[in-house]
């Protein structure tokens, strides 16, 4: 099966793209299952955010739910649509976060890191002063600690966004640097059985997905079994992005199935 489990549309600040164009789209490509993570970023520094950068602040409504109704109406069998959201975590409001994952009906959730000290990792403003080595491993530090939260996720989304846009030379995340750290992320990821993403949008970072495939490998080697695709998308065009080349290194890896979420449970589908 093909799958796409990240993907943004109207209701992120990022996109304005329509969930039915987008689920279109995601069929001309021979997707079966799409996920559509709205962005949901509570405490989000509005305060330090620099001129001209996206805001990102908690959108999704019940009107949400009214588009993927009304995708999944127009496109019929032809594609699983999955009403998801991308959950970015902030330490000062995890209570915060779970009273809203709890007022909707989420098929999907994704627990993602986008800030660290106050800023978004996107911002060239985080790196000041900071070391490869120092800015990445605050990163780590937060993706270990929201593994913890209170409220229900099902996947770990993008490890390794920090480096997207990383002002250093050799921008990669790669397992080797930090290995006693990812190890233990990792083998959080593993018992608590959450899905660790496979992200194909980069952002010129080296290789071809997040995390790297070191550290991919490294999962696997660790005994994790469940994982899956996401193009991240904000346009219909990118939507199973690399989807191709992506699938084939998992499967060499050793990968057989992806893990998607249906009826609230984890289930495994075939990587074609």
């Amino acid at each position: 099966m093909k799958i796409d489990c990240h993907n943004h549309a109207e209701f992120s600040p990022d996109s304005s793209q329509n969930i039915t164009q987008l689920a279109k789209r995601a069929i001309e490509k021979g997707i079966c299952y799409l996920a559509v993570t709205e962005h949901m970023d509570l405490g989000f520094p509005l305060d330090k955010c620099p001129e001209g950068e996206l805001i990102f602040d908690y959108l999704v409504t019940a009107k949400y739910f009214d588009e993927i109704k009304k995708a999944r109406a127009l496109v019929g069998d032809k594609i699983e649509i999955i009403a998801g959201i991308e959950a970015g975590y902030t330490p000062n409001d995890v209570e915060l976060t779970a009273k809203k994952l709890s007022e909707f009906p989420f098929e999907y959730v994704i627990n993602s890191v986008h800030i660290c000290h106050d800023y978004d990792c996107y911002w060239a403003g985080y790196f000041d002063g900071l070391t490869k080595k120092d800015a990445y491993a605050e990163y780590l530090q937060a993706v270990r600690d929201s593994l913890d939260v209170p409220y229900a996720y099902d996947a770990v989304g993008h490890i390794g966004y920090i480096s997207r846009p990383a002002p250093y030379n050799d921008k990669a995340l790669t397992y080797g640097e930090f290995a006693e750290m990812l190890d233990d992320i990792l083998g959080v990821i593993i018992r608590k059985e959450k899905i660790l993403e496979v992200n194909s949008s980069t952002g010129g970072c080296g290789g071809l997905f997040l995390p790297d495939a070191s550290i991919v490998r490294r999962y696997y080697e660790l005994g994790g079994r469940l994982i899956n695709f996401g193009s991240d998308s904000h346009s219909a065009e990118r939507a199973g992005d690399k989807y191709d080349e992506v699938a084939e290194i998992v499967k060499n890896i050793g990968f057989k199935a992806w893990a998607v979420k249906r009826n609230g449970k984890i289930v495994m589908e075939g990587i074609d």
